[in-house]
């Protein structure tokens, strides 16, 4: 009987040990054969297709799909069309058409590629091994369809964000299409798969008067009363900065927070001479400039300021925003909302993120590795100096049209001249903002192109009200 009950354990031990090599081999080619499609699929897109009938959802933070396989294992995008236009961009398509976006960069946890061995044994004996899982999202579908509304038949771009965190509540790129063209490949309008907001390069035009702004302040140098006599359309210099957009007369004898409220060319010009280009790009780079950032795993353009190589004339102008010859200066839509955020949280530019959660077929949560929460500081004292002057902007200033009753909204407006490809002036218009109220710490991003006019501020104005709630 002893020696019964010994073969019977043994017995037990050895098909124990047998079951679980079958289990691993099973969970082992499972993982070779995700593997291989999607090798296959950068060539083979039907293998893409398959491979993505169990592909996980992608979720905006108001709970609506974005993207999802259906029942029929066909890939999904919003239901509401404007909303599937408007995410285009960050979401992307499955074939991958274009690369920069959640579904192609992300695919390795929608399609559940990237699971630790135990993580797969308990989904395989769950009988979801093959599941994806979900991304669950930061942004906001209504804000997403009103900034695509916004921009109606306009090229530009419009971000807005919580600047006290880094969470992206609308990200839109304009012109765009529905998803559906992408993944068959047909009726794309012209641009319509470059994503503006992250990857948009602008001359900054009069928001670049932030950084001047910044170099003035934290310097000991020059007078802080430093007052200049604005000239008008007449040059400061043979070829030097003069006022465009006065129709006559001069803004008069300005200092910095009339300079800035009157976007005064004249003023900044003289103060970017006196400080010297290392100052200016000493302060971009406390912005965020020249840095390489980006949103989780997208690629986003670097903002440059490389400015110098001209004559005092060039200098004058790139201390406006508007570099030209061998200077550059350029911003992106999305760094242009975080260098608003930062000035309204006290010098502190918060890192980005869009993908807020990933949740596995089993239903845990957990929170994606993040490359850190600060991007880039700015001294305390000089962002609150900035966020006054940026509040007589709106209330006062060239930004009057983003002003909304029972909303403390301060911002920057900027016009930057531009030629196209084709040898024609075109202005681009942009708008950097916020709500100065701690409750909604939120801040925003706009840039129409070929718009010369002040609707920038009045896009920015409008959606600042709803992301606050206001009716």
């Amino acid at each position: 009987m002893k020696y019964l009950i010994r073969n019977i354990r043994l017995f037990v031990i050895v098909f124990a040990a047998l079951f679980a090599l079958v289990i691993a081999g099973v969970v082992s080619q499972s993982s070779r054969a995700r593997t291989t499609w999607l090798e296959a699929a950068g060539e083979n897109k039907d293998a893409l297709r398959s491979r993505y009938k169990t592909a996980g959802k992608i979720i905006s933070a108001d709970n609506v799909i974005l993207a999802e396989s259906d029942e029929r294992g066909q890939r999904r995008y919003a239901e509401n069309r404007e909303l599937a236009q408007a995410a285009l961009h960050l979401v992307g398509d499955y074939t991958h058409n274009i690369s920069n976006t959640l579904e192609s960069l992300w695919q390795d946890r929608l399609l559940g590629n990237s699971r630790g061995f135990l993580n797969q044994l308990r989904l395989d004996i769950a009988g979801k091994g093959l599941l994806g899982d979900d991304l669950l999202l930061t942004v906001q579908s209504d804000l997403m369809i009103a900034a695509h509304r916004a921009l109606s038949d306009k090229k530009g771009a419009i971000v807005i964000l919580n600047y006290q965190t880094g969470e992206v509540l609308a990200l839109v790129s304009c012109p765009t299409v529905d998803p559906g063209n992408v993944v068959e490949w047909k009726n794309i309008p012209d641009t319509a798969l470059f994503n503006r907001a992250l990857l948009g390069r602008y001359l900054p035009g009069s928001t670049f008067k932030i950084v001047t702004s910044a170099a003035f302040l934290g310097q000991t140098e020059i007078d802080r009363g430093l007052t200049v006599a604005c000239k008008g359309k007449e040059p400061l210099m043979p070829g030097g900065v003069f006022e465009r957009y006065i129709m006559k007369g001069t803004h008069g004898t300005v200092d910095l927070e009339k300079a800035f409220t009157t976007s005064c060319n004249h003023f900044f010009g003289d103060v970017g001479i006196n400080l010297g280009a290392e100052a200016l790009e000493r302060a971009a780079q406390a912005f965020g400039f020249n840095t390489g950032l980006a949103l989780d795993r997208m690629k986003m353009a670097v903002s440059v300021c490389d400015i110098g190589h001209g004559d005092l004339a060039a200098l004058s102008w790139a201390s406006i925003g508007q570099a030209g010859g061998a200077d550059i200066e350029c911003v992106t839509p999305m760094h242009l909302a975080m260098i608003a955020g930062a000035v309204a949280n006290d010098g502190i530019m918060r890192q980005p993120f869009v993908v807020d959660k990933i949740r596995s077929p089993l239903g845990s949560v957990q929170t994606p590795p993040r490359s850190g929460d600060t991007v880039a500081v700015t001294d305390r004292e000089t962002a609150e100096k900035l966020a006054q002057m940026m509040r007589s902007v709106v209330t006062s200033g060239t930004g009057k049209n983003a002003n909304v009753k029972g909303l403390d909204i301060r911002g920057k407006t900027g016009t930057a001249d531009i030629t196209d490809e084709k040898g024609e002036l075109k202005t681009n218009n942009l708008f950097a903002g916020f709500i100065a109220d701690r409750r909604t710490p939120i801040a925003i991003g706009v840039v129409l192109e070929d718009s010369a006019s002040g609707s920038a501020a009045l896009v920015a104005g409008r959606l600042l009200r709803l992301a606050a709630g206001l009716k």
